[in-house]
């Protein structure tokens, strides 16, 4: 089975870095909550040591919106594969996936989240990734250093309902690997809030632990050194947040639509395969 149609929905969280008023074009294209959504999946290990030759257990959450259907039980299919379209230069490709078995006899019912806006963490799932040097073995010293990106698909399904998101996690022979941020809490005008704001007003995160320092390896052998940039994607079920997505060093404006019931979603990336997900529900 071959999902490299699939992978393009990894790649839709694009930076915007023009602020801007309230207005909501983009904002309804990437950031209403309401319908399916996954917002972000988040794996305790970002960055497989591909110097191993045991067994790596990576485990994955993903996080779920589905406020409109108010409960409902999915159908889940997870995916494995490495990525083989990086041989070639071309886009991420899956040749010969294997299929994973997700938690509860591959299901999942969003009754069991908050029925205020069935929007939360789904069971997490364990995948045993064996002998990590193996499967990059065949690849050039730069690209075993640099990472062969690991795929993992989760296909959800429910009558005619269905979604599709992908989580890429590099095997790489860095020293120094990857961590994922992490997100202490969600600020208003600076201020950190544990419930959505009834005003308008900024909107950022605090961080625990943020950008990080790593090495790419050149085509000729030599490291160069490169920084993060964090990006901060919002999602929100009444009201609007513009800019929706932001870096680091950014604000967006919330603009609430009323005062009650709103969720609100932020999600910080490393762009290297480091999420963080903080949920604000009411």
């Amino acid at each position: 089975m071959n999902f490299r149609k699939s992978i393009p929905l990894f790649l839709l969280f694009i930076l915007n870095l023009t602020l801007s008023s309230c207005g909501d074009a983009d904002f309804k294209k990437f950031s209403k909550l309401g319908d399916l959504r996954m917002v972000g999946i988040v794996s305790d290990i970002p960055e497989i040591d591909g110097t191993q030759t045991g067994n790596v257990n990576i485990t994955l959450t993903p996080y779920i919106s589905d406020i409109t259907a108010a409960g409902r039980t999915f159908n889940v299919t997870v995916l494995t594969c490495v990525d083989s379209g990086v041989t070639r230069g071309s886009s991420p490709d899956c040749e010969s996936p294997t299929t994973q078995t997700y938690p509860n006899g591959n299901t999942f019912s969003t009754s069991g989240l908050s029925a205020t806006n069935y929007t939360g963490a789904m069971d997490n799932i364990t995948i045993t990734v064996s002998n990590p040097a193996s499967l990059i073995s065949s690849y050039s010293t730069q690209q075993k250093y640099n990472g062969v990106n690991f795929l993992i698909l989760f296909r959800l399904q429910s009558g005619e309902d269905s979604l599709t998101a992908i989580k890429a996690i590099p095997i790489s022979e860095r020293t120094t690997r990857n961590s994922n941020p992490s997100i202490d809490s969600i600020t208003f005008n600076g201020v950190s809030i544990s419930s959505s704001p009834s005003r308008g007003g900024g909107l950022n995160v605090n961080l625990n632990s943020g950008a990080e320092t790593y090495q790419v390896m050149q085509a000729d052998g030599s490291l160069i050194t490169k920084t993060e940039s964090l990006l901060i994607s919002w999602f929100v079920s009444k009201g609007s947040v513009q800019p929706p997505r932001i870096v680091e060093s950014q604000t967006s404006t919330f603009c609430p639509e009323d005062d009650s019931n709103i969720t609100l979603i932020g999600v910080v990336r490393d762009r290297r395969g480091g999420t963080a997900v903080k949920v604000i529900a009411p």
